[in-house]
């Protein structure tokens, strides 16, 4: 297994394809958690919540500079090095005996889910010959749709049986055994004599505009985003970006190569990204509202429903990576888009009537877009770069991704509030009965917020239509 082969490229997506899985796992598994410990820690869900924006903090702040040192001084270092960090980050959580514990742990989790989720997609990227890159990243996203279904049920039983603590510490094997597969199986590949001059200002900088952005979008809605508090880390997170931006422009080895946007590929993958994610990301934070405040399903019935999602994703992203490799990336990304829009246009359309039926179809439209994006959109940002700059790319695509994301729940969820409250008023002044008053409005807000959800993802079709054609890259390592 130490020597190149046809089975190397095997072996490294299997390795990393099992610590992705628990990685993913961690997005879904933390949230179940959250009634729990508000219980244990005598709390309330506004403080419990930090503890997925302290590891999302840690992770997108920390993510385009660490894949830029795995790039330099060798991905299998920083690899091996998050996977240690990150499995003591589930040891520490584990033995929290106060909440203050547990966040630091989450902390750590952060830092080390950063070095391994950009820098273990570079590594299995570059273990496949570039004709099968799509290919390649259509079966690691396979996994995470794994861990993604699989997260929210197993979390439920595991807290059952095991309380909170065992959602931490029935993974640490999974991260033991797959740091000596990583030590064993995975070959060290960087570029001769290539030496490290870490930009330290411009990683504090991004840092401190990705800190200051996500607890802006966080506490934003509670504080409210027009507040003198929340306008403050708005400030500050554009104060970082303008200084980054400067710094970035002037040192050797930039943490970001401001260069690589311009090429239209890159540029383009980039915006699409995040416009799909802010969109996107939309239709699965809203539905459980109208799901129960709507429809009045149970809980249960709503994660089932939600879990459709992830479904398609298992059988399509295999599919559509080994598309991407045949025809390139922008009839995938034209198809996966428009699967989107349509997806976010039939929500807005669900009333009080609508039935169970209804909603999955639409959830799994939602599935069949996110199957059919993620590998020809990953592969349009690798497509661009040499195979030594492959870890710097997919940062840039996973921070796009997870950016958009955290803008899109943010204003979604804060849109909503305000609407449904509005709507609740004007519902009440009519006459109309208490129920029904709480039905029609979180209805009513649902639709209006998914409508503009739809709008806003129409562009995305449209910068899909100017990803190129990628072209040959030099197998420069």
């Amino acid at each position: 297994m130490n020597n190149p082969g046809n089975s190397y490229k095997w072996w490294v997506l299997i390795a990393i394809s099992i610590a992705n899985f628990s990685a993913a796992l961690d997005m879904s598994i933390i949230v179940v958690s959250f009634p729990r410990l508000t219980e244990v820690f005598n709390t309330d869900a506004s403080v419990v919540v930090w503890l997925a924006i302290a590891f999302s903090v840690a992770e997108l702040g920390l993510l385009l500079t660490l894949a830029k040192v795995g790039d330099t001084i060798g991905r299998k270092k920083v690899y091996v090095f998050g996977l240690a960090l990150y499995t003591l980050g589930l040891v520490l959580c584990s033995i929290s005996p106060n909440f203050t514990m547990l966040l630091i742990s989450r902390i750590v989790q952060g830092a080390g889910a950063a070095m391994t989720l950009t820098v273990g997609s570079a590594i299995v990227v570059a273990a496949f010959p570039q004709e099968q890159q799509g290919r390649a990243i259509g079966l690691f996203a396979m996994f995470t749709s794994v861990g993604l279904i699989a997260g929210p049920a197993l979390g439920g039983v595991i807290i059952d049986y095991l309380d909170w603590q065992g959602i931490f510490y029935t993974r640490i094997p999974v991260g033991i055994i797959t740091l000596i597969m990583a030590l064993m199986i995975i070959k060290e590949k960087k570029e001769p004599g290539a030496r490290l001059h870490l930009d330290y200002g411009g990683a504090l900088t991004l840092l401190g505009c990705t800190s200051f952005l996500l607890l802006y979008l966080n506490l934003g809605s509670d504080w409210g985003y027009l507040s003198l508090s929340s306008l403050g880390l708005a400030v500050a997170a554009m104060v970082c970006l303008a200084v980054f931006l400067h710094l970035e422009r002037r040192v050797v080895q930039p943490v970001l190569d401001l260069g690589l946007f311009r090429n239209r590929t890159f540029s383009m993958a980039g915006i699409t990204t995040f416009i799909q994610m802010a969109s996107g990301s939309m239709g699965p934070v809203l539905f459980p509202f109208f799901l129960t405040g709507g429809l009045l399903l149970s809980t249960s019935t709503v994660g089932l429903l939600l879990a459709l999602i992830a479904v398609p994703p298992m059988i399509l992203s295999p599919l559509s990576g080994w598309l991407s490799d045949k025809i390139g990336n922008r009839v995938p990304m034209v198809i996966a888009t428009t699967f989107f829009t349509i997806a976010l246009f039939l929500s807005s359309r669900l009333t009080i009537e609508s039935s169970v039926l209804d909603v999955a179809l639409i959830l799994g439209l939602f599935g069949l877009g996110m199957g059919v994006f993620m590998a020809p959109n990953q592969s349009a940002f690798i497509s661009t770069v040499s195979r030594r700059h492959l870890a710097t790319a997919l940062g840039v695509a996973n921070t796009m991704r997870l950016l958009g994301g955290a803008t899109g729940m943010a204003v979604g969820g804060t849109l909503y509030a305000y609407q449904q409250s509005s709507r609740a008023t004007e519902l009440s002044l009519q006459g109309i009965l208490p129920d029904l008053v709480d039905k029609l409005s979180v209805t009513e807000s649902f639709q209006y917020v998914i409508l503009l959800a739809a709008i806003i993802s129409f562009i995305s079709i449209i910068t899909s239509f100017f990803i190129g054609k990628p072209e040959p890259i030099p197998e420069d390592e």
